[in-house]
């Protein structure tokens, strides 16, 4: 249990070195969010911010972590699986013993020595392995939502009849493998609920392995505010975030769900998740305007994110207080600008008024600018990312002025608060 142990504490650390956010320790709800989207991007699975949080000692935690878990965080560090990475640990155990100062130094080292065991786990592994497997042509998975509102239950319908007799057959309804519902192979009907809207990769699973996938599009009715949580947001009325032509999130707000901002970092915002049209990452103009007026407590660095939604992932970025930029980050298309190792000076704003946010996206770059500089500019992906939504998230409080996207110089979509 103890080597277990340990073995996953130095996982998390080449987790921690990657992600460049400081040490874990230190991380809140915003960080691991920022690693649950990092993670998702590079190995196609997105591990839930609960999960994070407990593998990572944030959160109690009785049980040991799934396979999926640990597989997951294996690749995301540079390796086929986690059996694949306990291997590599064989070889450093030793040297570890004799010199524990060493410890740090074998993360990134060996690279030649590092194929050698990946190959030789993955052969051992295959000529080792009876399990059966599966052609995903043997099996069929669809699902629809019952309705336009949240929550909004899905019913999936599926035929797992080609399983073998006593395998463990399962709906993941997104990317938490902990909303994995076992179902019976000769059943046909299964139903899940989603508290959240959004884009979302369902998947039949059999003994582990995914053999099916549909895509889930869970859409907001129209602006929809919460106030965050790991497991349930809390839903906000429309008349209490709606004000002369904004939107906003007061502090009264907080105060009528016992919520006191000032002395825990809490996230509320609002969500518009739905069909754009013809509106792609690679081809698109967005214009906003956005203020974090509430400076108290721990919410001092007035952090506020811009989150565009797109089928398959997502684009993020952090504005906040000039004095807090080291805490600010930008991710997008798989990669991750951390505040710490760049300078995103240009993502601090006084916040003494809104500040303008304007995204342009042409001819494979996309440029961020903060009234009127450009922060950063990506290289977008050549295949086709349809916009699915658009999200702010305010520490503390917040308001939203506007927001309108174009393409061609055309209007697509414009607020109308």
């Amino acid at each position: 249990m103890e080597k277990s142990k340990r073995n996953i504490a130095f996982c998390l650390e080449l987790v921690e070195e990657k992600l460049s956010r400081g040490k874990r320790s230190t991380w809140d709800a915003n960080d691991f969010r920022v690693l649950s989207n990092s993670i998702k991007e590079e190995t196609g699975t997105l591990l839930s911010v609960s999960t994070l949080k407990r593998i990572s000692g944030k959160a109690n935690y009785h049980s040991n972590p799934s396979s999926t878990t640990l597989d997951t965080l294996s690749r995301y560090v540079g390796y086929k699986d986690w059996r694949t990475f306990l291997e590599y640990e064989k070889t450093i155990e030793v040297d570890r013993e004799d010199n524990p100062k060493k410890n740090l130094r074998y993360k990134y080292v060996f690279p030649l020595l590092l194929i050698v065991v990946a190959l030789s786990a993955y052969f051992l592994f295959y000529l080792n392995s009876g399990d059966a497997t599966y052609r995903p042509e043997d099996f069929s998975f669809n699902g629809k939502s019952v309705t336009t509102n949240l929550p909004n239950s899905v019913v999936f319908e599926f035929d797992a009849s080609a399983a073998d007799e006593n395998a463990k057959i399962e709906i993941q309804q997104d990317w938490d493998e902990k909303k994995r519902v076992i179902v019976d192979k000769n059943d046909s009907v299964s139903t899940c609920i989603y508290y959240r809207p959004g884009f979302f990769q369902s998947k039949l699973v059999v003994n582990d392995s995914i053999v099916a996938e549909k895509d889930i599009f869970i859409p907001t009715q129209d602006w929809l505010g919460v106030i965050e949580s790991d497991s349930v947001p809390l839903y906000l009325r429309t008349e209490d975030i709606h004000q002369n032509g904004k939107l906003v999130i007061t502090p009264k707000i907080f105060s009528e769900f016992n919520i006191n901002p000032s002395i825990s970092i809490v996230a509320a915002g609002f969500y518009q998740v739905r069909d754009f049209g013809d509106l792609y990452m690679d081809d698109f103009e967005m214009t906003t305007s956005v203020i974090n007026e509430f400076k108290n407590g721990v919410s001092i660095c007035q952090r506020v994110q811009i989150i565009v939604l797109y089928e398959g992932g997502m684009l993020t970025f952090v504005l906040g207080n000039k004095g807090c930029i080291s805490e600010l980050s930008i991710y997008g298309f798989g990669k991750m600008i951390d505040g710490k190792k760049n300078d995103l000076s240009l993502l601090g704003v006084e916040f003494e008024d809104y500040a303008d946010v304007k995204l342009i996206s042409k001819n494979q770059k996309l440029n961020i600018l903060v009234n009127g500089f450009s922060a950063y500019r990506f290289d977008v992906p050549i295949s086709k990312q349809k916009i699915v939504g658009i999200a702010y998230l305010f520490e503390g409080a917040g308001a939203l002025k506007n927001v309108e996207f174009r393409k061609n110089n055309e209007v697509v979509y414009a607020s109308d608060f």
